[in-house]
């Protein structure tokens, strides 16, 4: 099961998943927990790979990422109508 996972998740873009498992989690997770649960899918998976993404998506307006303490809180932005 965990090689369907894995050769599942290289065939689906990397924002999508990120977008999915932010659903997922109620609309918010930080960065290093968002990291985690996307090393446990993909294996070569680097933060600053990761960086580049949630950047992408915030400037798409898919997400906000706000800065804590010593990590960062990214959101889910609500659809508008």
């Amino acid at each position: 099961m965990e090689e369907e996972e894995l050769s599942f998740s290289h065939t689906i873009p990397l924002d999508l998943i990120i977008l999915d498992l932010l659903r997922k989690k109620d609309g918010s997770l930080k960065d290093n927990e968002l990291f985690e649960m996307l090393k446990t899918m993909i294996k070569d998976i680097s933060f600053s790979k990761l960086n580049k993404i949630l950047m992408k998506l915030e400037l798409r307006g898919k997400i906000n990422v706000s800065s804590l303490r010593k990590e960062r809180l990214i959101t889910l932005r609500s659809k508008e109508a």
